[in-house]
């Protein structure tokens, strides 16, 4: 599986060692607020975490593409993850990303999106990718517009209504930020 580095992340693939690490992240009730799942609640916080884990390296598998740990690289933390990812029955595949709360308003998301973005379309030659949110996450929007983004519709999606933004391939711009691709 490939791994990306940008001017302050690598975004790498996930190991079950991420688990510990994983399962703090996914254990804040403010970071899965608007998560399909919904907040989890703490007696079952490492089960869901480890299906979680397990669901992004068989996507992984099956697919060629998917979700990185998205990792700071001065301290080499574990910030949350970003990738690619099919929606459930949908030909189309997202874009999504969930962060450490610590780490929010940094464009930490920002960052990390563009360069999955950049990967679906110059690595996986997509010809589309899209995000979805819940209309109110007002901050995940705004991720989506300035990685490029454009918002097209109300939808339902995992059981939600959700705002649906899209990005297709003769539309996307990519931009001069860092970004380097090893095949791990």
């Amino acid at each position: 599986m490939p791994e990306i580095e940008t001017a302050r992340l690598q975004l790498r693939p996930y190991m079950l060692e991420d688990l510990e690490e994983l399962s703090v992240i996914l254990g804040n009730p403010e970071v899965m607020k608007y998560s399909p799942r919904g907040p989890i609640p703490k007696e079952k916080v490492k089960q869901a975490t480890q299906e979680i884990l397990e669901f992004f390296i068989q996507h992984w598998n099956q697919h060629g593409f998917g979700v990185w740990a998205v990792v700071h690289k001065p301290t080499s933390k574990l910030l949350g993850h970003c990738g690619l990812n099919f929606l459930p029955s949908s030909p189309e595949v997202e874009v999504l990303y969930r962060l450490d709360q610590g780490y929010w308003n940094q464009g930490i998301a920002t960052e990390a999106t563009k360069a999955s973005l950049r990967y679906g379309f110059e690595e996986v030659k997509l010809d589309k990718i899209v995000a979805i949110t819940a209309p109110e996450h007002l901050a995940s929007r705004r991720v989506m517009e300035k990685a490029g983004l454009k918002y097209e519709k109300d939808a339902h999606f995992y059981n939600l209504n959700v705002v649906y933004y899209a990005l297709a391939r003769k539309a996307w711009q990519p931009d001069n930020s860092p970004y380097i691709l090893e095949n791990a």
